[in-house]
C-alpha cells in the first residue's frame, strides 16, 4: 500500500513538471533560394516593399500546444506569427527589396497547425495583401517530418520542422505571380 502511494505521488509530480516542458526553436536562417527568387522576381524593377501588419484570422490558435508538455515557443520570445513576419522581413531585405517607405505588405495566418503522432506535419497557409493587390493571395504549405513515441522528442521535432515549414511558405508566396503585383511591379 505505502509503495503504491509513494509510486502515485512519483507518478504525479512527473507528469507535472512535464506539463511545464517549454520547448523552443533556433531563430530563422534566410534561405538563399527565397532570397533569389524574390530577387529574379523584382528583376528590372525598382519597386521595394515594407512590413504591413500581420495577425492570425478568426480561430487560428497562436500559441499551440504540444501534447502534456505545455507549450510550443518556436523561437526565443515570438509568436509563430512574429516568427513568419520577421521571417519573410529578413529575407526580402536580404534581397535588397525592403525599404521603409516601400509598399506596405500585410499578412494574415489563416491555418496554423500540426501533427505530432505518426507522420508529423505542418499545415500553414498565408494571406497576402497590399494597397496595390488589396484582394490578396493566398499560399499554403503542408511539410512533413518524422515524430516520436516519446512526448518531448515528438514536441521537439514539431518545433525544430517549423523553420524549413516557414521557408516553405515564404518560397511559396515570393515566387507566386501575384507576388510581383503586391510590390507593384
Amino acid at each position: 500500500m505505502k509503495q503504491s502511494i509513494i509510486f502515485a505521488g512519483a507518478a504525479a509530480s512527473v507528469l507535472f513538471i512535464a506539463g511545464c516542458e517549454t520547448t523552443s526553436s533556433r531563430p530563422y536562417k534566410a534561405s538563399t533560394e527565397n532570397i533569389m527568387a524574390a530577387q529574379s522576381a523584382m528583376q528590372g524593377s525598382n519597386a521595394k516593399v515594407s512590413m504591413g501588419n500581420f495577425s492570425a484570422a478568426s480561430g487560428v490558435n497562436i500559441e499551440p500546444t504540444c501534447r502534456a508538455l505545455g507549450a510550443l515557443e518556436v523561437a526565443p520570445g515570438q509568436s509563430p506569427i512574429e516568427y513568419i513576419e520577421d521571417a519573410l522581413q529578413e529575407e526580402l531585405f536580404t534581397a535588397g527589396i525592403l525599404e521603409a517607405g516601400g509598399t506596405q505588405i500585410d499578412g494574415v495566418i489563416e491555418v496554423l497547425e500540426f501533427n505530432s503522432f505518426g507522420t508529423g506535419s505542418w499545415d500553414v497557409a498565408l494571406k497576402l495583401s497590399s494597397a496595390n493587390l488589396p484582394e490578396g493571395y493566398t499560399v499554403d504549405v503542408h511539410h512533413e517530418f518524422k515524430t516520436s513515441f516519446s512526448a518531448i522528442n515528438a514536441c521537439q521535432n514539431v518545433i525544430d520542422a517549423f523553420q524549413p515549414t516557414v521557408a516553405g511558405l515564404l518560397n511559396e508566396a515570393i515566387t507566386d505571380p501575384n507576388f510581383v503585383k503586391l510590390a507593384g511591379k
